[in-house]
């Protein structure tokens, strides 16, 4: 046991193999990840890294071999680790089946305990967490239903819900320890009757203050009025409703610019055709602008030197718990105007810069930036209390509070 604050905690966790040098794409879970992984040994843990390959190639048959092949290899891998290190924990640092599996069975094995960190509900969004439950049992035919849905594929389908399937039945052990984002979270999970032990550290998240404040964009005037980014291009990240925004935006203001950026997911390439689509029907060709290749995204400096070329942030998100990239446009001293999801409103609810708005009132979002953008004083003032805010949001502390965290399951 684990009660002297002078004391290493010892984690084993289970990444991608491009975890560390391509995190931008995973998106916000895995960027909160390589952050805390960078700061923890101030905090005096040590995270032993597993890779993994994540995604299910091509042909299917072959691919469902290659990742069998690969489970295996990493849980000797663990095994070979664990032999050698004094592991405390086993972690899943992340809502994804992969590691899910991976952690809890390693942790069986080598009789560690299992922690999942959970940024968001698993599939939440996709599915309301009610219909999970029947029976008191997790359903798979809500399961697949849901992968149905968004995959092509119908054994790519039945196989990731078989995944997800296998994952839930591992939260829902009794061994189980889950730390969440939010209380939010912890709220939401409570719904689905979880056995295990369910913990929430606040805040969750912070801001890279220093890190974006050392970024300067090579010409300083504004380029743009507003822009909006995402790590993927969703539906339920907004990226239609920032559009819809805009086009009542232009109503009122025929020459402001909006900048888009972000990537399209693998699985989704025709969203970009979507998109386009969308801007041709509401007329907006001259006054919105794709600023990066939409199949490679933008590297984290080169958005926040667009970002810091811009006057507002857009991120309509109708899906979110605690969203990295308001922390870095606040940090960059944009006001920013995002729906009221409760993950949202409770970690930026009292910051006077985010101006929230009812989830799919788009005519309410974009009077409100029509105001912003015709007060030059406000924008200022606003822009002022962003960096405020941003500032006193450490990484620091966040990584502290995960260690207590950590320390609490080992005393439990």
């Amino acid at each position: 046991m684990i009660s002297n604050s002078d004391n290493k905690i010892s984690v084993l966790a289970y990444v991608p193999s491009w975890f560390e040098h391509d995190c931008e794409k995973g998106g916000g879970g895995w960027l909160r990840f390589k952050k805390i992984h960078e700061l923890a040994p101030e905090a005096n843990i040590n995270y032993h890294l597993v890779r993994f390959k994540l995604e299910l190639q091509r042909p299917l048959i072959i691919g469902v071999s290659l990742m069998f092949g690969s489970l295996v290899k990493v849980l000797f891998q663990s095994l070979k680790i664990i032999k050698h290190t004094k592991i405390h924990l086993v972690l899943s640092p992340i809502e994804i089946p992969q590691t899910i599996i991976l952690a809890y069975l390693s942790s069986k094995i080598t009789r560690r305990r299992f922690v999942a960190f959970l940024n968001s509900v698993p599939c939440y969004g996709s599915i309301d967490v009610q219909t999970f439950r029947k029976n008191d049992k997790l359903s798979y035919k809500s399961l697949f239903r849901v992968m149905k849905g968004a995959r092509k594929l119908r054994l790519r389908a039945i196989l990731e819900a078989l995944a997800w399937y296998a994952a839930f039945k591992m939260l829902d052990s009794p061994s189980t320890h889950i730390i969440c984002l939010s209380p939010v979270v912890a709220d939401e999970l409570s719904k689905l009757g979880l056995k295990g032990c369910i913990v929430s550290v606040y805040p969750g998240n912070g801001i890279n203050y220093n890190d974006i404040s050392s970024v300067t964009p090579e010409v300083n005037e504004k380029k743009y009025d507003v822009i909006y980014a995402a790590g993927n291009f969703h539906p339920q990240k907004g990226i239609f409703d920032a559009v819809k925004i805009w086009g009542n935006v232009i109503k009122k203001n025929p020459e402001a610019k909006l900048a888009i950026a972000g990537r399209i997911h693998y699985m989704r390439p025709l969203m970009i055709d979507e998109l386009n689509s969308l801007i041709r029907h509401l007329g907006l060709h001259r006054n919105v602008s794709i600023i990066c290749d939409p199949f490679k995204g933008m590297t984290q400096r080169n958005l926040w030197k667009e970002m810091k070329r811009s006057k507002i942030f857009l991120y309509p998100s109708r899906k979110d718990v605690w969203s990295l990239v308001i922390g870095e446009a606040l940090a960059c001293g944009l006001p920013v105007i995002a729906y009221d999801l409760p993950g949202i409103k409770y970690a930026y609810g009292d910051c006077p810069a985010v101006c929230l708005q009812n989830v799919g009132d788009v005519e309410g979002a974009a009077k409100t930036m029509i105001r912003l953008l015709s007060d030059d004083s406000l924008l200022r003032n606003l822009s002022h209390k962003a960096r405020q805010y941003a500032e006193n949001h450490s990484w620091t502390h966040v990584v502290e509070l995960e260690r207590k965290a950590y320390l609490a399951i080992l005393e439990s």
